[in-house]
C-alpha cells in the first residue's frame, strides 16, 4: 500500500502543472422534478398520515461547468473540467450536498488517461450502471426519494459500491482499449476529504465513514458478435479503517461485478457490490452489506423506457437481516435542443427483522434541459 501510495502521489506533482492556451467552454443543465406519493406504511405504523410529499422540486443536479482542452507541445492532450456554478450548494466547495463535485485535470496519450481532482471514480468509469443511464436517470439520481419518507432507525445496505458519487479529491487511470480489454485504477487517500480540509471520521458510534488510501481496480472486456454486444466487469476496492476507544473496525473489502447484454436498441444489465463488514466494528454481528440490480431499457428515438429492480441486503448488530426492494418502471422523451420530458413510476419496500418499515408507491415526472 505504502509503495501504491507514493506512485500516485507522483503522478498528482507531475499533473498539477500551469496551462497555458487553453481552449475553453461553457455547458450547462438544468432541471425540476414533480411528483405524488402513497406511502401506506411508515416507521412500521399503517396510515401514518402526512409522510408522502407532492409537489414541485428544484433538481437536485443542476449546475454549470467549463471544460478545457490543449495539446501540449509533446502531443498530449491536457483538459478538465471545472463546476462553475451548482444549484443545490450556491456557493459552496464542499461536498456539494450529496452530488458529485467537478473539479479535476486530464492528461491523455497513447498510455491511456491518468486524471486527478473531485470527480467519479474507477468503478463509475468500469462498471454497467442503467440505474443512471436509463430513462430519467433512475432510481440512481436519488430524486424520487424527495417524495416520500424512508425508514431512518435502520440500515438497509448499499445500492452501489464503496465511495460512488462522492466528492472526494482522488487520482484515477483509465487504459485505452486492447482487443477489447481495458482496465481502471483508482486511488483516494482520504475518503472524507471532500476539497476544504476535512477528514472526519466516523458518522455514527456503529460505522467507519471515511475510509484511508483506498485502492480500487476494475478490469473490462467488451464484444461484439453479429450486432450482439456483451461487456463484464469485475473490481475490487480495498482502504485502511482504524480504531476509535476500543473498538477495532474492518477495513474496505469489497467486490463489484457487471454484465451488460446489447443488441440494436435494447439494453440489459445485472450488476452486485458486496462488501460484507467494512467498515463496521470487527468480530460484531453488523455487515453483510450486499446490493443488486437488474434494469432494461430499450431506445426508440426520440423515446426511451425502461425499469430497473434494485434490492439491498444487511444484518444488523443484532443479526437481524434488513432488506430493501426497489422497482422503478420510466419513460423519457427528447422534444430536441436538449430539453427532455420524463416520467417514472415507483414502489418501494423496506422490511427490518421480519417487518415491514417503509410501503410506497408513486409517480415522478422530470424536466430537463442541457445546453
Amino acid at each position: 500500500m505504502f509503495k501504491t501510495k507514493n506512485f500516485f502521489l507522483l503522478i498528482v506533482c507531475f499533473i498539477f502543472t500551469r496551462v497555458l492556451s487553453a481552449e475553453m467552454s461553457l455547458s450547462g443543465y438544468q432541471e425540476f422534478v414533480a411528483g405524488s406519493a402513497d406511502q401506506s406504511i411508515y416507521s412500521g405504523l399503517e396510515n401514518n398520515s402526512d409522510q408522502d410529499q407532492g409537489g414541485i422540486k428544484n433538481g437536485q443536479y443542476t449546475r454549470i461547468t467549463a471544460d478545457y482542452s490543449s495539446t501540449l507541445d509533446s502531443g498530449l492532450e491536457f483538459s478538465g473540467q471545472l463546476t462553475v456554478m451548482s444549484r443545490d450548494c450556491q456557493g459552496a466547495d464542499q461536498d456539494n450536498c450529496g452530488t458529485v463535485n467537478h473539479n479535476f485535470v486530464n492528461i491523455s496519450g497513447d498510455f491511456g488517461t491518468i486524471s486527478v481532482g473531485e470527480r467519479f471514480g474507477a468503478g463509475a468509469a468500469m462498471l454497467s450502471r442503467l440505474t443512471a443511464s436509463g430513462p430519467t436517470a433512475e432510481p440512481d439520481g436519488a430524486l424520487y426519494t424527495n417524495f416520500y419518507s424512508g425508514d431512518g432507525a435502520n440500515t438497509y445496505g448499499a445500492s452501489n459500491e464503496k465511495n460512488y458519487a462522492t466528492a472526494n479529491l482522488k487520482a484515477l487511470y483509465v487504459s485505452n482499449v486492447y482487443s477489447g480489454f481495458s482496465f481502471a485504477v483508482e486511488y483516494t487517500p482520504n475518503t472524507g476529504e471532500m476539497g476544504a480540509n476535512t477528514s472526519g471520521q466516523l458518522t455514527s458510534g456503529s460505522t467507519w465513514a471515511s475510509f484511508n488510501d483506498v485502492l480500487g481496480v476494475f478490469a473490462k472486456y467488451a464484444m461484439d458478435i453479429d450486432g450482439i454486444g456483451l461487456e463484464l466487469v469485475y473490481g475490487q476496492q480495498t482502504g485502511n479503517a482504524g480504531m476509535i476507544g476500543v473498538n477495532h473496525y474492518d477495513d474496505l473489502e469489497e467486490t463489484a461485478y457487471s454484465v451488460k447484454l446489447s443488441y440494436g436498441g435494447f439494453e440489459a444489465d445485472y450488476r452486485k457490490n458486496e462488501a460484507d463488514n467494512s467498515g463496521y466494528v470487527k468480530n460484531g454481528n453488523a455487515g453483510n452489506d450486499e446490493g443488486t440490480s437488474i434494469c432494461g431499457v430499450y431506445s426508440f428515438a426520440p423515446f426511451r423506457v425502461g425499469a430497473c429492480s434494485v434490492d439491498t441486503n444487511h444484518t444488523d448488530s443484532s443479526n437481524f437481516s434488513n432488506t430493501s426492494e426497489t422497482m422503478t418502471y420510466s419513460a423519457d422523451y427528447s422534444l430536441g435542443g436538449g430539453v427532455t420530458l420524463g416520467l417514472m413510476y415507483f414502489d418501494v419496500e423496506e422490511t427490518a427483522n421480519g417487518a415491514v418499515r417503509t410501503d410506497v408507491d408513486g409517480v415522478m415526472s422530470i424536466l430537463s434541459v442541457g445546453f
